[in-house]
C-alpha cells in the first residue's frame, strides 16, 4: 500500500488556474497529489495540520551553484568581478569527495527554505568521478535536480579529467543514458560564456546539448550575446539566459519570437555585479522569467530572500521609469511590474514551464509528483495580507512546517529529515579545508596573484 498523507485546512496558493486559491485539504498518495479540495474526507497514515500554515508548490530554484557550499560567504565582501578571481578558480580543486559534500550539503540548504526543484551549474565537473559524484550526492538528499553538467576546462588543473571537448560530450552521453530513469534526477548542459569560447565551440555546446534533449544554461554579462546565438541561429525554448544585464530591449524580442527565458538572481546581481535585474523590460517584452539564488559563496539558499529583494529592486527601477517619464506613483496596467501573486508563479508553475517538466511539478494539481512546501504562518497571523504576500514579505527565513518532496517528507519544522546533519557538516568543513589550502595535506597554496588577475579579467577563459 501506497502511504498517504492528508494536509488538512492549509492556505492553498495552488498555481493552478482551475482551483485557484482556497481554504482546504490536499491529499498525498504515494508521490502524487491526489486531490485538493474544501474538504477531504478520506483516511490517511498521516494528517498535518496546517491551519495555520500556508501551502504552495515548492520552489523552483533555476541557478544556483551547489559546488560553492563549503566555501559559502568567502565572496560576501566581493565587488564587480573580485568574485571571479576569489571563487572560480577554487572549482579546480574540488576531489570528486568534495564535491558529493558540496552537493549534497548544498541541496540540502535548499531543501530547508522550500525549494525541491534546482537547476544546479556546476563549474566542478573536472573529471567523470566528480560528475558521478555530484549525481549521487543530489540522488541521497531526495531533491528534484537539473544537474548542469559543465564544459567548461580548468586550466590551472595539472592533470586534466577530460581529454577533449568530444571526451565530455561522450561522458556527457553515457551519464544521460544511465540517469535518463530516474526520478528526481536528470541531466542538464551548463554552457560556456559566449565570449569565452569561439562562434564555433559555442554551437558545437548547444547542438551537444540538443543531441540529448537536454535545457542548457548560459551566463550573459556582455552585450549583444544573444544577437550573436541568433546570428548562428541558436536561439530557442531549451536555452536559459543567466543575468542578462546588458541585453538590449530588441534583444528581449528576439527571445520572445524565438524562445528562451531570463533567470534573475537579485541579490547578486545588485549587490555583487552592478548590474541592474532586468525583470520589468523582459516581463513587458513577453519574455518569461525565473528567479535563482546563485552563489552559495556570497548568499545563503533562501529563494523567497531573493524573491523579496527582486520585488524591491524591480518596484525601484519600475519607479525611476515612472520618473523619467513624468509620472509619479500612479498604478497602471504595467507599473508596477510585479507583486506577490506574480512573483510566487514565476518561481513556481512559471519555473517549471521554463524547464519543460510543468506537467510534473509547479502546482497543486491532481496528478502531480507531490512537491509540497508548507510555511507556518505564525503566531501574529495574516493580519491584512493575502497569503501571497505574508510568504514573500513576512515569513521569509522562518522555518518551515514541512517540505515533501515526490510525496517523501524531507523537512520537519526546519529541520532535514532522515540526514545525518553533524556528517554533513564534517563532509562540509573538510571540504572546504582542502579546496582553501587549510587543511595540513592540502597540496595547493593560495591563489596566485597572475591567475586571480586572469579570472577577474576573463572569468577563467575556456579552451575549447
Amino acid at each position: 500500500m501506497e502511504r498517504t498523507t492528508l494536509l488538512r485546512g492549509g492556505h492553498l496558493l495552488t498555481m493552478d488556474d482551475e482551483l485557484g486559491e482556497l481554504r482546504g485539504d490536499v491529499l498525498i498518495v504515494g508521490d502524487r497529489i491526489e486531490a485538493v479540495a474544501e474538504r477531504i474526507d478520506a483516511e490517511a497514515d498521516e494528517v498535518l495540520d496546517a491551519s495555520r500554515s500556508i501551502v504552495l508548490p515548492g520552489l523552483v530554484d533555476t541557478h544556483v551553484h551547489l559546488w560553492q557550499a563549503p566555501v559559502r560567504g568567502l565572496a560576501s565582501g566581493c565587488w564587480g568581478r573580485e568574485y571571479f578571481g576569489v571563487v572560480h578558480p577554487l572549482s579546480a580543486r574540488f576531489r570528486s569527495s568534495d564535491l558529493y559534500a558540496a552537493t549534497f550539503g548544498g541541496a540540502a540548504e535548499l531543501l530547508t527554505h522550500g525549494v525541491t526543484t534546482a537547476l544546479d551549474f556546476c563549474h566542478s565537473t573536472n573529471s567523470p568521478a566528480h560528475a558521478q559524484a555530484a549525481l549521487d550526492a543530489l540522488a541521497d538528499v531526495g531533491i528534484r535536480v537539473l544537474f548542469g553538467f559543465s564544459f567548461r576546462e580548468r586550466p590551472e588543473m595539472t592533470e586534466q579529467g577530460f581529454a577533449s571537448f568530444a571526451e565530455r560530450v561522450s561522458f556527457l552521453r553515457a551519464l544521460h543514458s544511465e540517469w535518463a530513469g530516474h526520478p528526481r534526477v536528470r541531466l542538464a548542459a551548463a554552457l560556456n560564456n559566449i565570449d569565452h569560447v569561439t562562434p564555433e565551440a559555442h554551437a558545437l555546446e548547444v547542438a551537444a546539448a540538443r543531441e540529448l534533449g537536454l535545457r542548457a544554461t548560459i551566463h550573459s554579462n556582455l552585450q549583444e550575446q544573444v544577437t550573436q546565438a541568433d546570428e548562428q541561429g541558436l536561439l530557442g525554448p531549451d536555452l536559459l539566459w543567466v543575468h542578462t544585464g546588458a541585453i538590449s530591449d530588441q534583444e528581449l524580442l528576439l527571445l520572445r519570437d524565438r524562445g528562451g527565458a531570463i533567470v534573475c538572481t537579485p541579490e547578486i546581481e545588485a549587490s555583487q555585479m552592478t548590474v541592474t535585474p532586468v525583470v520589468a523590460r523582459a516581463l513587458r517584452s513577453g519574455v518569461p522569467v525565473a528567479f535563482g539564488s546563485d552563489a552559495p559563496s556570497v548568499v545563503n539558499g533562501d529563494l523567497l530572500a531573493q524573491l523579496r529583494i527582486g520585488h524591491s529592486l524591480i518596484r525601484m527601477i519600475d519607479a525611476q521609469t515612472e520618473h523619467l517619464q513624468g509620472r509619479s506613483g500612479a498604478r497602471t496596467a504595467w507599473s508596477p511590474s510585479v507583486d506577490a501573486p506574480s512573483l510566487l508563479r514565476m518561481a513556481t508553475i512559471g519555473s517549471a514551464e521554463i524547464l519543460g517538466i510543468a506537467d510534473e511539478i509547479g502546482s497543486l494539481t491532481p496528478g502531480k509528483q507531490a512537491d509540497i512546501a508548507v510555511a507556518p504562518v505564525g503566531p501574529f497571523g495574516l493580519g491584512g495580507a493575502t497569503p501571497a504576500e505574508h510568504l514573500l514579505f513576512h515569513s521569509s527565513g522562518r522555518p518551515l512546517d514541512a517540505v515533501f518532496v515526490g510525496g517523501r517528507a524531507l523537512v520537519r519544522h526546519g529541520e532535514l529529515v532522515g540526514v545525518d546533519t553533524a556528517e554533513m557538516a564534517r563532509g562540509l568543513e573538510t571540504a572546504g579545508a582542502w579546496v582553501l589550502g587549510r587543511a595540513s595535506d592540502a597540496v595547493w597554496a593560495e591563489i596566485d596573484e597572475a591567475t586571480r588577475a586572469r579570472y577577474e579579467a576573463g572569468q577563467g577563459r575556456a579552451h575549447i
